[in-house]
């Protein structure tokens, strides 16, 4: 049994001309969950219940993965719990979403750290419980595979020239991997999107770099960052903060920072998605929040679609040129794919409180790794950007 459903993959005609090639979007955000993550986290829930018996779901957070959850729980016939840290009165849009699946709510402690271990006690106590927290679980990723396989009958078997898509924890990152890989497209580059504030895949490819192994984390990947506290209206939540998770590992990233790019942030990196980059072309990548609200924008302009802006930060590579800078030899008849990953924590007025914090139009800041490769105003042509060097010599369609 599935309990996603196959999205549609649209042809952008203006961001085609902007890029100058076919530029489709797999369409995430029509899934019934308004996100990605019920393809895995659905897949996850039904063979939890086939092989297990599980009779109640447990989430922690208001987030996608909580809705998610929610959704499988109803949909499957059995209990959901979804702890979260207090709101102060003030909860976050997805929330309501959360509550009308039929999960309970209980609100403990000030942070996630609080709300988590609170969620794990309950597990303990509870028969059937199963909690939902890891984006490394082998559902997970199979259920995330199935997009790169629609996405190859969709194209008709024509392989694309790239992927792009947003990355958090990366569960995604790591399905569409093994789904492309399914599909013999062993080659096909995945161009993986994060902000400045929110790069904790990037930080923890680094750190594989320098040592094999180092970026593993027992901390739960499905989950934003343990220290964080009940999410406010639009950007107050704070970015990858380094202490320590709550087995004594370190949680992904260095920061502290604010963000509106909050469906990125992630409290560990998925082992799976950083083993699966030694093997197949990856492109780290991260951009401006400004970048990201700006594509958020021209999405609802253009095609009458508002998403996350988390999500929308994939779609600022190929809205400002960047796109034909990482894969030089794209041609007018060679296919880019973007995988709008979506997002339910987002509304008009969210996204019109992000669009206050920042200048439009956006300037053009880009970074792989810890070097900026393109710094320029957003009325200047790609081609006064700087040199992609190694990164564009590997990437080959």
């Amino acid at each position: 049994r599935t309990l996603h459903t196959s999205t549609p993959l649209m042809y952008s005609t203006s961001m085609s001309r902007q890029a100058g090639c076919n530029v489709w979007l797999k369409l995430e955000n029509m899934q019934p969950t308004q996100s990605f993550k019920i393809r895995g986290i659905g897949n996850l829930c039904v063979q939890a219940l086939a092989e297990h018996g599980t009779s109640h779901f447990i989430a922690i957070g208001d987030t996608n993965t909580a809705l998610a959850v929610a959704y499988s729980a109803r949909q499957l016939g059995v209990a959901a719990t979804v702890f979260v840290p207090a709101s102060g009165g003030t909860a976050p849009p997805i929330r309501a979403k959360i509550e009308l699946e039929g999960a309970a709510i209980v609100e403990n402690g000030r942070t996630l750290r609080d709300a988590y271990a609170a969620a794990c006690a309950f597990a303990e106590k509870t028969a059937g419980a199963f909690v939902v927290d890891s984006a490394d679980a082998a559902a997970v990723v199979a259920g995330n595979a199935t997009v790169a396989a629609e996405i190859n009958v969709q194209l008709q078997q024509q392989k694309p020239a790239a992927v792009v898509t947003t990355v958090g924890s990366g569960g995604l990152l790591a399905g569409l991997i093994s789904g492309l890989q399914q599909c013999g497209w062993q080659r096909v580059p995945v161009i993986a999107v994060e902000t400045h504030n929110t790069n904790s895949f990037q930080q923890a490819l680094l750190a594989d770099d320098e040592r094999p192994g180092a970026a593993t984390s027992d901390a739960p990947s499905l989950l934003p960052p343990l220290e964080s506290g009940a999410e406010p209206d639009c950007d107050i939540r704070t970015g990858p903060s380094g202490r320590s998770g709550c087995d004594g590992t370190r949680d992904s990233g260095t920061r502290s920072e604010p963000t509106v790019a909050t469906c990125l942030l992630a409290g560990a990196t998925s082992e799976r998605a950083v083993e699966l980059t030694r093997e197949h072309p990856v492109v780290p990548l991260s951009v401006t929040e400004a970048m990201a609200v700006d594509a958020c924008r021209r999405l609802l302009d253009n095609h009458q679609l508002l998403v996350e802006v988390g999500s929308a930060a994939a779609l600022s590579v190929v809205g400002k040129g960047l796109l034909r800078q990482i894969v030089p030899s794209l041609g007018p008849r060679c296919h880019v794919v973007v995988v709008v990953t979506g997002g339910a924590n987002i509304s008009f007025d969210r996204l019109d409180a992000c669009r206050q914090r920042f200048p439009f139009p956006a300037p053009i800041i880009a970074k792989s790794g810890q070097e900026i490769f393109m710094r320029m105003l957003d009325s200047a042509l790609p081609t006064a950007a700087s040199d992609l060097g190694a990164i564009s010599s590997q990437v080959k369609p």
